[in-house]
């Protein structure tokens, strides 16, 4: 079978893996239009169950995913930076520029054609692929050239938030609020790799706002 994935991501890259693993005669190219390496957001944390499924399916490419991540125990509530409330549980987190290369490395030795700075402009350069999967994010190109076909629907969160990395190393699973004149802003944070943790700041929109974040520049906020 001839596929084509459209985004080199972690879905795009998994299934052109899983597939491979299933036939290695199907013949697989994934498509990104970004160079090797380019990547937005920190880490992400995955639990237990993935990380079984993961090496399920695919133990070579799951005991790199581990070995690059980071485990953090527990998990900690606290108000105003003072009351605390911990909680137990553990998880993993990786950041996404290794997890990116484990995942390409793995489908290149699996001989998948990995092809970067490849813009999917329209479909039909496709034309001899028995199937197409399109795995280019959130603001899919594709989903929205073809919304009507796809019966696509578009829904946006209320919330502002912000994704960060910070050089301060939190050891656990950590959520803050803080409250303000116009309203609560909160965090929450978690080691992503050594010396680095990941930072996600969210506030409701009034909040936004009303503390004036809507008209200030990224320096000024």
């Amino acid at each position: 079978m001839r596929i084509v994935c459209i985004g080199a991501g972690p879905a795009g890259l998994y299934f052109a893996i899983s597939a491979k693993l299933r036939d290695a005669g199907h013949d697989i190219t994934v498509i990104e239009r970004d160079p090797p390496g380019a990547t937005y957001g920190w880490g992400v944390v995955y639990w237990e169950d993935l990380l079984d499924m993961l090496y399920c399916n695919d133990r070579e490419s799951a005991e790199r995913i581990r070995a690059a991540s980071t485990l953090w125990l527990e998990q900690v509530v606290s108000l105003r930076g003072r009351d605390r409330a911990y909680v137990g549980g553990y998880g993993y987190s990786v950041n996404r520029a290794p997890l990116l290369e484990i995942l390409a490395q793995r489908a290149t030795d699996l001989n998948v054609d990995v092809r970067y700075e490849h813009a999917a402009e329209d479909l039909s350069e496709f034309a001899d692929a028995d199937l197409i999967v399109v795995a280019d994010g959130a603001n899919s190109r594709t989903r929205q050239r073809y919304a009507e076909e796809f019966g696509t629907q578009v829904g946006h969160g209320r919330n502002p938030y912000i994704w960060l990395g910070t050089d301060r190393v939190f050891d656990m699973f950590t959520f803050d609020f803080e409250e303000t004149p116009e309203g609560w802003i909160w965090f929450h944070a978690y080691p992503s790799s050594a010396g680095i943790s990941t930072f996600i700041v969210e506030c409701q929109d009034t909040t936004w706002r009303g503390l004036g974040f809507d008209r200030l520049g990224d320096d000024e906020s």
